[in-house]
């Protein structure tokens, strides 16, 4: 009994160092296999389908882009509706947090001056007309503080007169 364990575990190593030995080794000379940034899936691997994601969760909403970035709009209104007020709300936080770095405050305000204007661009109900009034307000004062704090900025009105959004 002794012997067959022996021979099985001796059996099982020899495979493992087999299948080790068989995989490409990294040296010093040739650099580490990284995905490409743009690449979701590992090396080696086929890439998944397209649609392999929506089979996985039809109704899932897509992450939200850091405020700033461009995000292509939900699949429905509603969606859409939530992701810019998530946007505002998160370019809010990103404005207070700025102070007196003109440069964040006046990138948080522009954020939140697009996302008003989309989330003003959707709304239809009279409950949406009152967020999209909300959002306005908020950008209005967003617009002041950084007025006050740091005059202007280079891509986004300052102006509380100005339309939402400002360009």
């Amino acid at each position: 009994m002794k012997r067959t364990t022996r021979g099985l575990v001796a059996i099982a190593l020899g495979a493992a160092l087999v299948g080790c030995a068989a995989s490409p080794k990294k040296s010093a000379d040739s650099p580490a296999r990284t995905p490409p940034a743009d690449s979701p899936h590992q090396p080696g691997y086929p890439a998944p389908s397209p649609d392999a994601d929506a089979a996985v969760a039809p109704n899932a909403a897509p992450p939200s882009p850091a405020p700033g970035q461009y995000a292509p709009p939900p699949p429905n209104r509603s969606l859409a509706l939530g992701q810019a007020s998530s946007e505002i709300e998160a370019s809010q936080r990103e404005l207070d947090v700025a102070g007196g770095d003109c440069r964040n405050a006046c990138r948080a305000l522009g954020s939140m001056d697009r996302a008003a204007g989309r989330l003003c661009g959707l709304a239809q109900s009279s409950d949406e007309q009152r967020r999209c009034g909300d959002a306005k307000v908020r950008v209005y004062s967003a617009r002041d503080k950084v007025r006050n704090t740091c005059g202007t900025c280079p891509d986004v009105s300052v102006d509380r007169n100005d339309p939402v959004p400002s360009r």
